[in-house]
Formats: structure tokens, C-alpha cells, sequence
């Protein structure tokens, strides 16, 4: 397999933000250093015109790091991972990289030692000293011939006339900045009190509803067909769960494991989209699968690179339990140049047993990353249409003729959609299916485990 270019991608991220991933990366270019984000790129020569050397500062966040109504969606910087400053050749700050941002799990970095760890920001100090390590940062950096050191004082360095900030990939959930619009809406429904005449009170109460509506929905579902054509990537070859126990439908028809050109992905049922350096790169590519069994009993797959950061973990019982010969694997690991063996491991080291993405979630798991950003709160605060309707109709004395139609409109947009939506995910997505096994057949091009644990063709 030919080389390719060493990258570091951002934590993976869901539907609606599966555009931050198609753009955001860090690489090394034509003698640059070079930083994507969603929204640009910003690049510096690799020497001391440009970035020099880099210093990290674990447990701390940077100063330069705000959050606001503007970039909330973000998400957090884990403190636990630190900053880490590029340098130029008088030892000014150029920019701040949060090494948390571009962990692909999105969350605290896993080992082969603790492979199922849920990757999660609730960390007990300490737990996070690795993140420049397990990123990819650090080698990535001192592979384009830029030295990586630690603050021994823990001090920020002084920062260039050019400071480009913290550089962060982009959204990580759906916009919460419009919870502002529910703020605004109550807020009118209240002036609404004081309003001059009949006309401007009918207006006032009604529109907002409208308007929250359309400006949360409407986004919602341009990000969920914007993110599937951003994810409009090539296979080269896929695996597939075959799960040994009941899993939801959705769960079969989307969680895949593909190698395309760039990197290797994983897609989950619930729409989240993780990219993980290819093999071919020499730097943070993975380098094998490795299964593990604890008292003989297989309960686990992790795909790990070099360090020994484990960038995805399948359970066995969802992904691999019926194909016990790893048939389906084997041929993976074979087109894909990885490496694939054995260890022994209790079982679970990282506390989670069961795959929680292969059983039915409920919508407040969805939360923020649903292609409806919003989740129940849109319609939630729709609903706040109907008590004014009624208002409207039995109370007030309505002169302004498109007031029932513009609440009705509301309600249409805002409450229909989820509960069409919430409908479908629970009598059809969310369906439990019956395990369909495949024993241990040979498949074209496949290959089996051998008693050592190695595949052969």
C-alpha cells in the first residue's frame, strides 16, 4: 500500500456536523504546517519563520480560549489535556491547539489496556496526561522535524503580533445558540401585554412561534443532508456487524467499518462519524486489530495504532459473534494492511459490557446531535402555541386575519416533524432484530484465524 500523507483528525462528530470532518485536519505540506478548520485554513513554514518547536501545557486550559453564545456548540476543552503552543523562532506563540479537540474517540484517549473505555470529558485529574501522545500531535510534529516540549513552569509564552487564537475543528453538536430564540420568544409573548393595539398583540404572540420553528428546524435538516453529503466517501472495503444476539435495525443498516483513500471510518447507528488514520500513514496510521479473549472467550475487537491508542472498539457480541472464524475480519484486516492477533484480557476492563449503540436509545441520548437539533425542545416550546390559539379564540378579540393560520403553520413545523420523526425511530429504527449467524463458511477473497491467533489465507 503506498504511503500517505501523516494527518491528525478531529474527535468524530454526528450527521449534522459530519461537514467539520471533510475539512478539519492538521498536516504537513509542501514544508508547512498546516491547520484546517471548518471555517479556513492557517498555514506557517516549518523553521523559525514559522513554527519552530511547540510546548504543552497539560491540565490547564488556554487563556486565549472563550466560550460564548457564538461557540458554545464547540463543545469543552478538556483541561486534563492541556494547550499546546506552535512557536515561532523567538518563542512566540503563532497559535493553541487544544490536543483534546483532536482525539478521533472524542473523548478520553483509550489504551489497549482499558479498550472499552467510554470516551467521555469527566476525567479525574491526571487522566489526560497522555492526550499530546495519544492525539497524535506530538509525533505528527516531531516527525515534520518540529521538537514537542512540556512547560516546566507551567506558564503561558508570550504570544506573536500574528496570535491566530485557539484553533478548534468546528461544532462538535448542533447549534445551541438557538436557545436564544426561546429566550426571545418568551420575552415577545410577555411585551406582548403591553403592545399599542389588537393588531401588533396578534402579531407579536404569534410570529415568534413561527419563527423558532422555522429557524430550528429548517437548519436542522439542511445539516443532516449537507452532513450525508459530506459523507459521500468511496469504500475500498467495508466490514459489517454480524451480531450473535438481538441488535436494532438501524444498527445493521448503518454501523460499518470502511477503508477509503484517506483514513478508515467508522459510522454507528446513531449517525456519528469517526475518521481514523489509514495504515498507510506512516506517523499515526493504525496498525492492527487485535482480539481479545479473556479465559478463552473472545468479548472484544480494538483497532490500535502504533502507540497503542486504541481508535475504535467493536464488541464482539454485536459485531462478531456470528462469525466466529472472523472470516469478515480477516479479509479487512487483509485488503486494509492491517496487522490482526490475540491477547488476553479480563474481560471489560473499561466497565462497559454492553454495546450501547446496538440497543434502542431513547431521545433525550440523542440529545443535541440529532438531525432535529433541538431534540423534544422545539416542539416543546411549539407547543406553548395552543394554549394562545385558544387564547386567541375564546379571550381575545383577533383582528389580524393570518393569526390562526401563522400558529398553525407553527405547529406544523415545529411538532409535526419530531413526532413523525420519533415515531419512525421507535416502531422501525429502533426494532430489535433477531441474530442472523453465519457460521464459520469462507468468503472470496477471505481468510481465517489459525490456533495462534494468526490469520492465514
Amino acid at each position: 500500500m503506498n504511503t500517505a500523507l501523516p494527518v491528525v483528525f478531529p474527535a468524530q462528530r454526528p450527521l449534522t456536523r459530519w461537514g467539520v470532518l471533510r475539512r478539519a485536519r492538521i498536516t504537513v505540506e509542501n514544508g508547512q504546517l498546516v491547520v484546517r478548520t471548518h471555517s479556513g485554513a492557517h498555514a506557517w513554514p516549518v523553521g523559525p519563520e514559522g513554527v519552530a518547536s511547540a510546548i504543552h501545557l497539560p491540565g490547564r486550559l488556554p487563556t486565549a480560549f472563550r466560550i460564548g453564545w457564538r461557540d458554545a456548540s464547540n463543545g469543552t476543552i478538556d483541561k486534563f489535556g492541556g494547550c499546546l503552543h506552535l512557536l515561532d523562532g523567538a518563542g512566540q506563540a503563532v497559535a493553541c491547539l487544544a490536543p483534546s479537540d483532536w482525539v478521533t474517540t472524542g473523548g478520553r484517549p483509550a489504551t489497549l489496556d482499558r479498550p472499552d473505555a467510554r470516551p467521555t470529558t469527566n476525567l479525574d485529574p491526571g487522566a489526560g496526561v497522555d492526550y499530546l501522545e495519544r492525539s497524535g500531535l506530538g509525533d505528527l510534529l516531531r516527525h515534520a522535524g518540529i521538537p514537542v516540549h512540556t512547560a516546566p513552569d507551567g506558564q503561558e509564552p508570550p504570544r506573536a503580533p500574528e496570535f491566530a487564537g485557539t484553533l478548534r475543528p468546528g461544532p462538535r453538536t448542533a447549534g445551541s445558540v438557538w436557545l436564544m430564540v426561546v429566550l426571545a420568544l418568551l420575552v415577545l409573548v410577555l411585551l406582548a401585554r403591553v403592545a399599542p393595539n389588537e393588531v401588533v398583540r396578534d402579531v407579536m404572540v404569534s410570529v415568534p412561534f413561527l419563527t423558532l420553528a422555522l429557524v430550528a428546524t429548517v437548519p436542522a435538516v439542511v445539516g443532516g443532508f449537507a452532513g450525508r453529503r459530506a459523507g459521500g466517501t468511496v469504500s475500498l472495503t467495508v466490514l459489517k456487524p454480524i451480531p450473535g444476539i438481538p441488535v436494532t435495525r438501524v444498527f445493521l443498516d448503518r454501523s460499518a467499518l470502511r477503508l477509503t483513500e484517506e483514513a478508515i471510518e467508522l459510522r454507528t447507528a446513531q449517525n456519528e462519524w469517526r475518521l481514523i488514520p489509514a495504515p498507510a500513514d506512516p506517523v499515526n496510521g493504525v496498525r492492527e486489530a487485535v482480539v481479545f479473549e479473556d479465559a478463552g472467550r473472545p468479548w472484544g475487537v480494538a483497532l490500535a495504532d502504533g502507540r497503542g491508542t486504541v481508535h475504535a472498539f467493536l464488541h464482539w457480541d454485536t459485531w462478531f459473534a456470528g462469525d466466529p472464524q472472523l472470516v469478515g475480519l480477516s479479509d479487512f484486516c487483509q485488503r486494509a494492511g492491517l496487522g490482526l492477533r490475540r491477547q488476553r484480557s479480563a474481560a471489560f476492563p473499561g466497565g462497559q459490557p454492553q454495546d450501547r449503540t446496538a440497543r434502542p436509545w431513547k431521545m433525550g441520548e440523542y440529545g443535541f446531535d440529532d438531525i432535529f437539533a433541538l431534540g423534544s425542545l422545539t416542539p416543546g416550546a411549539t407547543l406553548f402555541a395552543l394554549p394562545v390559539a385558544l387564547l386567541g379564540s375564546v379571550v381575545w378579540d383577533v383582528e389580524w386575519t393570518p393569526f390562526f393560520p401563522v400558529l398553525g403553520a407553527a405547529f406544523a413545523i415545529g411538532v409535526v416533524p419530531y413526532v413523525v420523526r420519533g415515531a419512525y425511530r421507535k416502531w422501525s429504527l429502533n426494532r430489535l432484530v433477531q441474530p442472523q449467524a453465519v457460521g464459520g463458511f469462507e468468503r472470496s477473497g477471505g481468510s481465517r484465524f489459525d490456533k495462534q491467533g494468526g490469520a492465514t489465507p
